[in-house]
């Protein structure tokens, strides 16, 4: 589960997918009956996200809850207001991981995307400085940044950190997807990601899926990414809260419900049972892909590109180029 803790954010960047609309913060005492119905259903992990989490005033409260009632908590940051005693406040808490989000290893990269460059590695000095064991990067892959992938791969050692995350771009809040990554240059970092023998963990995430069919490739007609978790799990294994409290499958796709029972949201919801069915509907490029059986992509692209959820992401260059790219 994720939750939406704030509206709030100083950083305005470029590419933000969240409508932030001047520091409206979610009812902690609504969030925390959430974490209840969540820990009752046997949720296991929770996000704690906004805007900027650390604007939120009652963000240790909320990661004390979710560790109570749910387990595994983990929070997102830009680093700002992240400071040595946030950090300790975060820790006492139960946090179970602090995710800094960086798109380049350089301020010119970095800002095209995103604001805070120096914010984001001043937190991943504080975290190295307190041995911090579960420091995350969330780095989201472009057509101008995928060069770059090396280059934070080593500042991520430089910095102890344990995890990188591969994420895959979405629409920002004006519902455009620019600089999407070309075939080749998603070639090229799967076999980065397959090569790499270091000490970081690089995870994928499950909605970067065309990513992930790439890694698990052994041919034309034999692909390891399948199962139940082959993509996208909005509504599948996965849900959020936003800062109204409102329900939906997924921080990037805005289909709001209202429910007082998060049961009742998971088993009756029509969103959630469209997104469940979505593998019977696909369509061009998808449906001819050589990855089709093996991938299931971002459903917020098309929600919010065409205003409808199916499988047919027509912004994935690999879909038309699989069938002659080089292995």
């Amino acid at each position: 589960m994720n939750i939406e803790l704030t509206t709030y954010c100083p950083l305005n960047c470029p590419r933000c997918y969240c409508s932030l609309t001047g520091g409206k913060n979610i009812d902690p005492d609504k969030a925390v009956d959430w974490l209840k119905q969540a820990g009752d259903m046997g949720v296991a992990t929770v996000c704690l996200s906004g805007g900027e989490t650390l604007c939120y005033p009652h963000i240790y409260e909320l990661v004390n809850a979710a560790s109570k009632y749910c387990g595994d908590v983990y929070v997102a940051l830009s680093g700002y207001n992240f400071t040595d005693e946030a950090f300790r406040n975060l820790c006492s808490a139960g946090v179970s991981g602090i995710f800094i989000s960086l798109n380049g290893s350089t301020e010119e990269i970095n800002s095209i995307t995103r604001n805070g460059y120096l914010l984001a590695v001043s937190a991943l000095e504080l975290l190295k400085k307190n041995n911090y064991p579960e420091t995350w990067i969330n780095w989201v892959m472009y057509s101008f940044n995928a060069d770059d992938f090396g280059n934070v791969l080593r500042l991520s050692e430089e910095y102890g950190v344990k995890y990188l995350v591969v994420m895959a771009a979405k629409p920002d809040r004006g519902h455009e997807l620019k600089n999407v990554p070309d075939a080749g240059q998603m070639k090229q970092l799967a076999r980065k990601i397959k090569s790499y023998s270091g000490k970081i963990k690089i995870q994928v995430e499950t909605c970067f899926s065309p990513m992930l069919a790439l890694i698990f490739d052994r041919g034309p007609f034999v692909n390891a990414n399948t199962g139940e978790h082959i993509g996208c799990g909005a509504g599948r294994d996965s849900f959020s809260v936003n800062v109204d409290g409102l329900l939906s499958p997924c921080r990037h796709l805005d289909y709001f419900e209202h429910y007082e029972s998060l049961e009742e949201y998971w088993n009756d919801s029509p969103v959630l049972q469209k997104l469940r069915r979505a593998d019977s509907d696909k369509r061009a490029p998808c449906d001819n892909c050589r990855f089709s059986r093996f991938c299931r992509h971002c459903m917020a692209i098309n929600s919010k590109l065409n205003g409808d959820i199916y499988i047919g992401n027509r912004t994935c260059e690999l879909a038309g180029s699989a069938g002659i790219l080089p292995a």
